[in-house]
């Protein structure tokens, strides 16, 4: 039954902390709208996936396995575009259906299974080429919507900030001339940034097993951006586990980037604590 599975109270806290004036709308219709969905794909509920900023709930149908997500994220429209882009490169699960409100976005996707993200899996058992095999797909792919906010814009926003709250886990706000730096070297990066596809998050618990050998990039945020930019926010991640030597030309060559770039934005990206 849908009524088992309910929001989950810290899902409800950070979304009243982000979205303040749209949370307890979101969360009036959440449970309406989801067995809505349910019935229209004959689904069975399962269990609530972990999230942060959403609803996201494990169904069973007659078709097989989905996820059903909701969140009131205001570029939820934008992150549907990004998820359906991935999925037709194969480097994002199957989009079956992207619904917005005027209180949020629900987006009906097929269950990648086992599912287990790259942030839980030894990294003995994981070879960097396929981990890195979807971004190079993204390459020279262009943004799937012309009106799409930039991940330039995103970073800057947060490199102007002293009182950034939105921190990576374990980091606080970079120092002034950290920061200051990083937003001269971001202005470089513009004179050669050509807007396309970017997956934006590409951090390592987006990205998810499938089957033995592949992985798939889900939970986009919704910008247009380049694929040196995602490889260097997931090189940040893995640099400390996997035994790169020069982690921004070894990355570069898997993800068909441009290796100067990488580690350009690798630079900014830290300071910008993503």
């Amino acid at each position: 039954m849908t009524d088992q599975l309910t929001l989950p109270a810290h899902v409800l806290a950070n979304i009243q902390r982000r979205w303040p004036d749209i949370a307890d709308i979101w969360a009036a219709n959440v449970h309406e709208e989801f067995q809505t969905l349910c019935d229209r794909y004959q689904a069975a509920p399962r269990r609530i996936l972990p999230a942060r900023y959403g609803f996201v709930a494990a169904v069973d149908t007659p078709h097989g396995p989905l996820v059903l997500r909701s969140s009131p994220d205001p570029r939820g429209r934008e992150q549907a575009a990004v998820a359906t882009a991935l999925a037709n490169l194969g480097a994002g699960p199957q989009i079956h259906e992207a619904v917005t409100t005027d209180h949020g976005t629900w987006t009906v996707v097929d269950r990648v299974l086992p599912g287990t993200p790259l942030s839980r899996t030894d990294p003995a058992t994981v070879s960097p080429h396929a981990v890195f095999a979807p971004l190079a797909m993204m390459r020279d792919q262009p943004a799937p919507l012309p009106d799409m906010p930039s991940v330039l814009d995103w970073l800057r926003a947060r490199l102007e900030d002293g009182n950034l709250t939105d921190l990576r886990p374990g980091t606080t706000v970079a120092p002034a001339g950290e920061r200051k730096s990083a937003l001269a070297l971001l202005t470089d990066l513009t004179h050669d940034h050509v807007p396309g596809l970017c997956h934006g998050d590409a951090s390592s618990g987006n990205i998810i097993a499938s089957g033995s050998y592949r992985w798939m990039y889900i939970d986009p945020r919704g910008m247009s951006g380049e694929n040196a930019y995602d490889a260097a926010v997931l090189a940040i991640r893995i640099v400390s586990v996997y035994p790169f030597t020069k982690v921004e030309r070894q990355i570069g060559e898997m993800t068909d980037a441009n290796p100067d770039r990488v580690l350009a934005w690798m630079t900014v990206a830290k300071a910008a604590r993503v």
